[in-house]
């Protein structure tokens, strides 16, 4: 008989989220994705719940947070096993140290490997973070319990660190696979990923289940992790509701202002309320077009769950700088001639011709 279990992570409950306006939405939202990861149990029939670690930002949870939490995990009813991680991790003042916590909860206080039976040949082994920095979790782990062996920890696999991640809990494949470890289900990184050694999943990340920073790849969501006949099989089910966009628009010869705001209206059509965007305007514009910032994200933020502009245009007058007697001027001189005769190539150079002698990166 399968057992199933839902794996989810990084769920960042009481987020501050200060870059952009929406801040409180978004951190609304994170309430709404734990309900969903919930849901999501209970609609497969879950056996388990794993929480792989930042469920919640301890400076900033309080009792509120706690009756959330507690509710949920209390409707789910079965087994919930939590490994805490670098922003949620255990102490005496942790909610998960509160004497209200559910029944149906085992959290994984240490930091060190401790084994928990689930169900038939299926045993959860958990490591808990504590204050201080926990070290190499499978650095000497030894998993030797028969059947599957799931390992719940919050930890960087340092082959995928991103670029700007702080490492922590660090770990290594190979010291999954030497531990006895049948696959790890890890939290940590907020673009989920599932890691294949050898024909069978090794490691999976779910990925926060609403996206937390700007520029975070993967998925956002809770895995599916269905055992049968000594085997994993993982499913990934995306949850996100929000988006965090980075959008760059070229106001390509824009010469007034109707023009800026028709091209950004064109440019924001596909986004809405669930779509919080940091907009960078760019490109060469008629001198003296006006690009005003503030009635850009008066006119179009309603539409979306937050708008922040950043404007990069260059402003220039290709008919002056044609007479400049130097290599700018006989540069855009040769290229406006073209354009003027009705080449769309010349056209398009002359905005990468000044944008370059700005020293500008010659947006498209």
């Amino acid at each position: 008989m399968a057992t199933t279990i839902v794996h989810a992570a990084d769920i960042h409950l009481e987020t501050a989220f200060t870059e952009l306006r929406g801040g409180a939405r978004r951190r609304a939202s994170l309430a709404d994705a734990f309900v969903r990861i919930v849901d999501l149990a209970l609609e497969r029939r879950a056996d388990a719940l794993t929480l792989g670690g930042d469920l919640y930002e301890a400076e900033r949870a309080g009792p509120q947070t706690a009756r959330f939490v507690f509710e949920q995990l209390a409707r789910f009813g079965g087994p919930v096993f939590i490994a805490p991680g670098n922003h949620d991790p255990y102490s005496a003042r942790a909610l998960y140290a509160r004497d209200d916590l559910p029944p149906n909860v085992h959290v994984f206080a240490e930091p060190a490997w401790s084994a928990y039976p689930l169900a038939g040949e299926v045993t959860v082994y958990g490591f808990g973070h504590a204050p201080a920095e926990p070290g190499r979790p499978f650095a000497g782990a030894r998993f030797d319990r028969g059947g599957v062996r799931l390992a719940l920890v919050h930890g960087s696999d340092e082959d995928r660190c991103p670029p700007g991640k702080r490492a922590t809990a660090p770990f290594r494949v190979d010291e999954i696979r030497a531990s006895g470890a049948t696959c790890a289900l890890s939290g940590h990184y907020h673009g989920g990923a599932i890691v294949d050694d050898g024909g069978t999943p090794r490691l999976a990340y779910p990925g926060s289940p609403e996206p937390i920073k700007f520029g975070e790849r993967g998925a956002h969501g809770a895995l599916v992790v269905t055992i049968e006949g000594g085997r994993v099989a993982i499913e990934s089910v995306e949850l996100a509701r929000t988006r965090l966009i980075d959008l760059d628009v070229a106001l390509a010869d824009a010469a007034s202002e109707h023009a800026v705001l028709a091209a950004l209206e064109e440019a924001l059509m596909p986004y809405g309320r669930d779509d919080y965007l940091r907009l960078r305007l760019q490109g060469t514009i008629a001198r003296g077009t006006r690009v005003d910032r503030d009635l850009i994200a008066d006119r179009f933020g309603d539409a979306l769950g937050a708008l922040d502009v950043l404007d990069t245009t260059i402003a220039a007058d290709y008919a002056a700088i044609a007479h400049e007697p130097n290599v700018r001027g006989r540069a855009v001189a040769d290229l406006l001639k073209l354009a003027e005769a009705g080449n769309d190539d010349a056209r398009a150079a002359l905005r990468y011709a000044v944008a370059a002698f700005d020293g500008a990166d010659p947006a498209p």
